[in-house]
């Protein structure tokens, strides 16, 4: 731990390391809702680390796994995150070691150069993004209400599809201006559906998955 950042600065930490979660946002629905255009569900392992006297010092106790359940609507997805932190040295300061958030973005269409322009709601905050038409760079950023002494007051969560390999990469940072405090990596592989050809408890199956 950083002993020169208050107790108090660091049980502001969420998500992808740091941050206060809301209420409020998650959609409350009595039926099961529209049907996406497509889901997604992505698993994944997150690494943090903490700038230091210029130089970025790996937090391991910080550490996350993490599942994210995407679902693709035609104008907005809706993203449901769940992290946990398994390392025994985590010390609760970031919350619990269980935590979900939910995320929804809203596009509208291509603009000049073909971006696509974001507006977001999130557990975490509201912001904006763009992001290319095929949907493979995308930048995303949301303000937190935290207190003006907070060492940030702004995320950064930049992603990389790679749709072929199905493999998703996000850097997500905690920025004061521009200044980075906090940093996360994240690397997810893609879960789509699948048949088998017979019972994949057994090592044959496993084998003939498809």
């Amino acid at each position: 731990m950083n002993t020169s950042t208050p107790m108090w600065l660091l049980m502001l930490c969420a998500l992808t390391g740091c941050g206060a979660s809301r209420g409020g946002v998650f959609p409350l629905e009595a039926g099961p809702g529209p049907e996406p255009v497509l889901t997604l569900v992505w698993s994944g392992r997150g690494e943090a680390e903490r700038l230091e006297h210029g130089e970025w010092k790996r937090i391991p106790e910080f550490d996350y796994d993490f599942t994210v359940e995407q679902r693709r609507f035609a104008r907005h997805w809706e993203s449901v995150k769940s992290l946990r932190r398994r390392h025994p040295g985590y010390d609760g300061s970031a919350g619990p070691r269980e935590q979900t958030m939910y995320f929804r973005v809203d596009y509208g269409a291509p603009g000049e150069g073909g971006q696509v322009l974001s507006t977001l709601r999130s557990t975490l905050g509201d912001g904006g993004g763009h992001t290319d038409p095929e949907f493979r760079q995308a930048v995303l950023e949301m303000r937190p209400d935290v207190s003006r002494f907070a060492p940030f007051d702004r995320y950064r969560i930049s992603q990389s599809y790679h749709y072929e390999q199905g493999v998703l990469e996000e850097q997500v940072e905690l920025l004061n201006g521009e200044t980075p405090w906090v940093r996360n990596t994240e690397k997810a592989t893609l879960f789509a559906p699948r048949t088998f050809d017979r019972a994949p408890t057994t090592a044959e199956g496993l084998t003939d998955a498809r």
